[in-house]
């Protein structure tokens, strides 16, 4: 879902202080942070290298016992009281994350409201879910079986710049609910927000099980190294590295990577929704969205009013720069990036014949951040990079397909599968569609709004992941350990299992096998 692209400026004079952890920051590099609507610097932190992970981490291992010790009822009581803190501190995490990311207000308020909703779901039902569990012990009668949950330790946390907050503290939560300690690795694009929202939680939270660094891939490397279990969001290709890295330790990891997600109209759609649906799951936060839907396969029939409703939906978009009472929807680019690749993709899709409906610009240039038009782009097909590539911009490829079959095949002829959506009025149809894609999720009648949804699971297939998250019990028990106890209560001198064998007792075993099997 992101890119780490940014290298660090070299400024070894910078010194300053860096949000829940104890390490130096003398003679270190710099990254400096943006506003990505006026390239203005905010701010330059000092890099976190491997010594200054290696304390954080230290710092963790040493408070993550006690935080392990207390009940999870009282763990729920306490990140609930820091979600005050958090929500007393909004202004200011506010202005700083619609700065770095360049997103509307609308957006980053989101941002914060879903970290907020993550803390309560999840402190509601963690003692339910952290309870010990008892199971049979067939066909071992007599003995006694438990599950118990148990923390991983300490939990590493690698995010994107394009949702800095929900994507780095919506694994955070559900890791210290589970009792680990955790250390996130912000975006080096997007750092400010999250150091700061930790600064808040850290008020209630006990020293040391919340931590942030701050860096690059030589940070987020050193971090691997570290921790009990890595979860990433970022791009295949941050993710196949990570997993490479983690591999040696045999740490566990939690990806969620890129995406290509379709869109499929089938002619009894509800046309002006789904061309609503369309413009918004294509270009809301400029489309640098995993789950933004990025190609649409529409039946023949309806082809023709599908594409004019979304000409004009798309064509209302506002796009320029944020910042106090903007009236926008689509702000700059907060990858650095991410207008290069469209335009490469655009020119490839042009150069084989593909029509550009509406967009294909530069916008609002004298701003001076990165801004670009909604595109939408006719007659394309899977030879174009556009139609196989994440995208990561508000740009939209459309294809008539001649029936419901062939925009299966197409949307499963793909190396991502992430999320997607279908378009019918015919519920049981879309639901048995929705069924045969190659996706971890997917939306019937609505898109992009299922990874919002508390209960269910979000994870992706193919290249696109590897585990669900968020939501459910799986977003919460991920971090941790299952350990199965077996008790055996009664005093005796030994088990018919146990040495030495006996011919008669094998004989005995063989014909019980025939009795329970052979019938």
């Amino acid at each position: 879902m992101s890119r780490l692209e940014v290298e660090p400026v070299q400024n070894p004079d910078r010194e300053g202080p860096r949000s829940g952890s104890e390490a130096d920051s003398s003679a270190r590099a710099s990254i400096s942070v943006t506003d990505k609507s006026t390239k203005e610097l905010i701010e330059e932190l000092p890099v976190d290298d491997a010594a200054a992970v290696g304390l954080a981490a230290a710092a963790a291992r040493e408070a993550q016992p006690k935080w392990a010790a207390i009940p999870p009822r009282q763990r729920a009581v306490l990140l609930k009281r820091a979600r005050k803190s958090l929500v007393a501190a909004r202004s200011e995490i506010l202005d700083v994350l619609e700065r770095e990311t360049g997103k509307p207000r609308f957006d980053v308020v989101g941002e914060l409201m879903s970290v907020c909703m993550d803390i309560g779901y999840f402190a509601r039902r963690t003692r339910v879910w952290l309870r010990t569990r008892r199971v049979s012990t067939r066909p071992l009668f007599g003995k006694r079986g438990r599950i118990f949950m148990k923390p991983r330790g300490l939990v590493g946390v690698i995010g994107p710049w394009n949702a800095p907050l929900t994507l780095t503290l919506g694994d955070a939560i559900p890791a210290l609910l589970a009792g680990n300690a955790v250390i996130v690795k912000p975006s080096e694009i997007t750092p400010l927000a999250v150091r700061r929202a930790v600064e808040a939680l850290n008020q209630v939270l006990p020293k040391g099980v919340l931590q942030v660094v701050v860096g690059a891939g030589e940070t987020g490397a050193a971090l691997v190294d570290q921790v009990d279990m890595i979860a990433v969001t970022g791009s295949p290709g941050t993710g196949r590295r990570v997993m490479r890295q983690a591999s040696e330790r045999l740490t566990p990891v939690l990806l969620e990577l890129g995406g290509k997600d379709p869109m499929i109209v089938l002619r009894d759609a509800n046309i002006e929704r789904a061309a609503r649906a369309a413009a918004w799951g294509s270009c809301f936060m400029t489309g640098q969205v995993c789950m933004s839907i990025e190609r649409v396969y529409v039946e023949e029939p309806a082809a023709e009013a599908f594409r004019h409703a979304l000409v004009e939906q798309m064509g209302q978009l506002r796009v320029g720069p944020n910042g106090p009472n903007a009236n926008i929807d689509l702000g700059p680019f907060t990858g650095p990036r991410q207008i290069e690749i469209i335009e490469a993709q655009l020119e490839d899709a042009r150069e084989k014949g593909a029509e550009v409906v509406l967009g294909g610009r530069r916008a609002a240039a004298d701003a001076g951040g990165d801004f670009y038009e909604p595109t939408l782009v006719a007659g394309v097909d899977h030879s174009m990079r556009m139609m196989r590539e994440e995208t990561f911009g508000p740009m939209l490829g459309l294809m008539v397909v001649k029936d419901a079959e062939e925009a299966v095949q197409l949307a499963n002829d793909s190396e991502f599968g992430l999320n997607a959506s279908v378009w019918t009025q015919d519920i049981e149809r879309g639901i048995q569609l929705a069924q045969r894609l190659e996706t971890g999720n997917v939306c019937v009648n609505d898109c992009v709004l299922s990874a919002g949804v508390l209960s269910l699971p979000f994870g992706g297939v193919k290249q696109s992941g590897v585990g669900a998250r968020h939501g459910g019990p799986e977003g919460l028990l991920q971090f941790c350990v299952r350990q199965s106890v077996m008790i055996e209560k009664r005093d005796r001198l030994r088990e018919s299992a146990w040495f030495p064998y006996d011919p008669k007792r094998t004989e005995k075993f063989e014909k019980v096998l025939a009795w329970m099997f052979d019938r």
